[in-house]
């Protein structure tokens, strides 16, 4: 083994712990967002409604600060899945972060500061999973537009993975985190409109939300209220 083998293996198999960027630019950053987070959850004036998201973004933030931890730990060369797991624990507080503000918790400039912050935290990480993997992207998929503002082009899910496979594979299995997103969207507001839920809810089509909401009508988790463009969703 010449020493450039040896520098190489030594770097590989070092814990994150040690090195510096990653210890410096990820997860300090990261600490620091879930500090903010829960200063904002302590200064926010709770009741009934509020309640629900509060827990859920706190529970959140314990499972991604937690997620954190545990890529320290780890060695860069077997790093991967628990950097994956790490990310998707941050681009599930964003889409939580996301769907309380919808409801009124937050504002859009807290929004905007924490949401930009995981997302730096996100562009940041993607070198240390892989040079072809792209969170940034994985993050605007689930994201929600800005409340003023729909988002216009079509989104395709990332089960169809052929021309011919149109609505059938989304069709063919129902995700229940959408379900939940869904459901806390409604509750939020009381009643909801499909145009509402689709414009938080931004990783698949709106037909795809509609056949979401009909599976759940059927099971009698929310009923309609209305016919056709004017209908409204509620809890059942």
């Amino acid at each position: 083994m010449n020493i450039k083998d040896t520098t190489i293996n030594d770097s590989s198999f070092k814990k994150l712990l040690n090195n510096d960027d990653y210890y410096r630019h990820i997860f300090k950053k990261t600490e620091k967002i879930i500090s903010v987070v829960f200063y904002i959850l302590n200064n926010t004036d709770t009741d009934k409604r509020s309640e629900t998201h509060i827990g859920n973004i706190a529970g959140k933030a314990h499972f991604a600060h937690e997620n954190a931890l545990r890529t320290l730990e780890v060695k860069l060369a077997n790093s991967k899945e628990v950097l994956e797991q790490f990310a998707q624990a941050m681009i599930a507080l964003d889409s939580t972060l996301r769907i309380s503000t919808a409801s009124g918790l937050l504002s859009q400039e807290v929004l905007y500061v924490v949401t930009g912050e995981i997302d730096t935290v996100l562009r940041t990480l993607s070198p240390y999973i892989s040079s072809e993997t792209n969170l940034t992207s994985m993050l605007s998929q689930e994201r929600s537009p800005s409340p003023t503002r729909a988002v216009s082009k079509p989104t395709t899910s990332a089960r169809a993975t052929s021309p011919s496979s149109t609505a059938t594979p989304v069709k063919a299995s129902p995700s229940p985190d959408r379900r939940t997103r869904i459901q806390t969207i409604i509750e939020a507001k009381g009643e909801a409109t499909i145009k509402d839920i689709s414009e938080i809810i931004t990783d698949c089509s709106e037909k795809t939300v509609q056949r979401e909401i009909n599976a759940m009508i059927a099971d009698s988790i929310i009923q309609r209220h209305g016919e056709r463009r004017w209908s409204k969703y509620s809890l059942a």
